[in-house]
């Protein structure tokens, strides 16, 4: 039979630990004793990351702000990599939402208030990035910013709220990455790798922001979804890519567009388009008072030209809408006639005359974005399933694309979809198209 000995006879055997829940949340997080040192522990200083200390949580208590000790040293030791725990030791976005108070927003629905103020103050922690990231981050502020339309809204806006959105950050340097191979044939491979890690984080980040939209995150989720698409078209075509749908199918950004939809739809251009994304609140700089150096990277002339003398586009949309009006109605034809539609007034808002001081005519590309936004599922599956119907009114979308002038990112774009229609349409395609 077992014989059990008691604390006595143990003596000095047995160790006594007492636990304590007043630790730093790194020593929690590595599942080590902390000895509890103010203002750091040594563990943390030993091991080169921020102490932080969480301030108990009394019932019905909100949460305090954690403390923190910045401690030295990111110098790289001998031994294998480690992983980086500053990520988890700081306090996750999600501690710092609750954190605020959930009222913070106005009541009419304006985010650009205290909600916005609030996200600013309490930034959540900055990617680090090393110099070739910072050169691609200054290269967008200063050059790819502008020639993506307003500049107030992607020069200004997008980097404010990059601080409360940091898929943003790394967007922005994808985005400029690309501008980068477009000017400099000889650092391409660098700038392709850069710009192809910068994408995956950003598109990982839009995926998780489009799950959850609110009031709040509506004016980043529009931003994100948007450059994620300008990536798209910088990435240039491939062969069997119609933009909306490749030879494998959709292609994987769309269901950022819709994302993009339901902002609009739900919230409204006069809540996306102020505060920190209102153009109006910024005076453009006139070109006689303007010192910018000449360079390759000039914003280039935006001006909408079609280049096919002798096709008529009114009286092809004008028969194409005739053609719908007598088919059987159906989900299918309703869809195809808004779209038809959504392309007339597309052609119609290029070719007026705009005054010459509207600043980069950007309205002509958001109004392309537009209607890529308001695409719907029938739609797109309409393409996939190559309806002849469907291919012919995103032959018109291609029209558009070559005719818009001033923007890098589409460069090729409208010649490729036309000739990858050409080929799937055949003589159809002469009946319509240009």
């Amino acid at each position: 039979m077992a014989t059990y000995q008691s604390q006595d006879e143990l003596g000095s055997q047995a160790i006594v630990r007492t636990k304590s829940r007043f630790g730093c949340r790194g020593c929690k997080l590595r599942k080590i004793k902390c000895d509890e040192k103010k203002p750091g522990c040594d563990r943390c200083r030993i091991f080169g990351i921020e102490c932080v200390y969480v301030q108990p949580e009394s019932r019905g208590s909100r949460p305090s702000e954690p403390r923190r000790v910045h401690l030295v040293s990111n110098k790289q030791r001998r031994g294998r990599p480690r992983r980086d725990w500053t990520q988890f030791t700081l306090p996750s976005s999600a501690d710092e939402a609750e954190s605020n108070d959930s009222g913070s927003g106005s009541i009419n629905g304006n985010v650009t208030g205290d909600t916005i103020q609030a996200r600013q103050d309490n930034p959540v922690p900055c990617p680090h990035f090393d110099l070739n990231e910072l050169m691609a981050f200054h290269h967008y502020l200063s050059i790819t910013a502008p020639s993506l339309g307003h500049s107030h809204v992607w020069r200004d806006g997008a980097p404010q709220l990059a601080r409360a959105y940091p898929g943003i950050a790394h967007a922005m340097i994808s985005i400029s990455a690309y501008h980068l191979i477009k000017n400099n044939a000889l650092e391409a491979p660098k700038n392709l790798t850069l710009a192809e890690k910068h994408y995956a984080i950003a598109a990982r980040a839009a995926t998780a922001m489009v799950a959850d939209i609110t009031i709040e995150s509506c004016q980043a989720i529009y931003i994100m979804a948007s450059m994620i698409c300008f990536i798209a078209f910088a990435k240039g075509p491939k062969p069997g890519d119609l933009i909306l749908i490749t030879n494998d199918g959709s292609v994987s950004w769309l269901h950022l567009m819709r994302g993009v939809r339901t902002v609009l739809r739900t919230f409204g251009s006069e809540v996306v388009f102020t505060g920190v994304l209102d153009p109006t609140t910024h005076v453009p700089c006139h070109a006689e008072k303007c010192q910018c150096p000449i360079n390759d990277y000039q914003p280039r002339e935006r001006r909408f030209e079609i280049e096919h003398p002798g096709w008529d586009w009114r009286a092809s949309l004008s028969h194409l809408q005739q053609s719908l009006q007598v088919l059987p109605e159906s989900d299918l034809d309703v869809s195809y006639r808004r779209h038809v539609d959504s392309i007339t007034n597309c052609f119609t808002l290029f070719l007026q005359r705009k005054p010459p001081a509207d600043e980069n005519k950007s309205q002509d590309f958001i109004a392309i974005m537009t209607w890529v936004y308001f695409i719907d599922e029938a739609f797109i599956e309409a393409l996939k399933a190559k309806h002849k119907v469907a291919l012919v009114i995103l032959g018109f979308f291609g029209v558009l694309i070559k005719s818009i002038k001033g923007y890098w990112f589409l460069d090729g774009w409208g010649n490729h979809i036309l000739c990858e229609l050409r080929e799937i349409l055949g003589p159809v395609y002469h009946e319509w198209l240009p």
